[in-house]
């Protein structure tokens, strides 16, 4: 991927390229002014720019996540499960309820509370810094089950994007 002007061609000078592998580290000063700067806007503990430093581990080129099921039995038979992600990009380690889904015929019986409960003892025991589930805002008993497990509207504005075709 070769270097774009960044700016459309209106002449500012400013281009776009992909930062070798090998010189990651000089993008980290960048990364420590946004995570200074972000902190104002959310409310939590306020860390020193040392601090930060130093819980920010090198940059890599890539990162491996994990994927942990988790399933509730009834007679031996599975009848709900809880897909967890933990993934570190390079900036702690992060968690995603993936999938969650209970049979109907057992629904309302404890198991989806069980199940995320047991998905965020695996997050607190792992030191997971940041969590996030997806549901639709109609589901409401899915939108109960995770705000009584400490879950809650974001405070940033979540943007997706798919391919063109996904969209047409």
């Amino acid at each position: 991927m070769a270097a774009v002007e960044a700016d459309g061609g209106q002449g500012t000078g400013v281009t776009v390229e992909p930062l070798p592998p090998e010189r990651l580290q000089e993008a980290r000063t960048l990364l420590l002014d946004l995570l200074m700067a972000e902190q104002d806007h959310f409310d939590h503990p306020r860390q020193s720019r040392a601090d930060l430093d130093r819980g920010l581990p090198p940059a890599t080129p890539s990162f491996v996540g994990e994927n942990h099921v988790l399933v509730g039995r009834a007679g031996g038979r599975i009848v709900g499960i809880c897909w967890c992600v933990l993934h570190d990009p390079g900036t702690g380690l992060e968690a995603e309820i993936a999938e969650l889904y209970v049979v109907p015929d057992c629904r309302r019986r404890g198991v989806a509370g069980g199940l995320v409960g047991e998905a965020i003892r695996l997050f607190e025991t792992r030191g997971v810094t940041f969590a996030c589930v997806w549901t639709r805002p109609d589901n409401r008993p899915a939108l109960h089950l995770y705000e009584t497990h400490g879950f809650g509207p974001t405070v940033q504005a979540v943007l997706t994007w798919y391919p063109k075709e996904a969209r047409a």
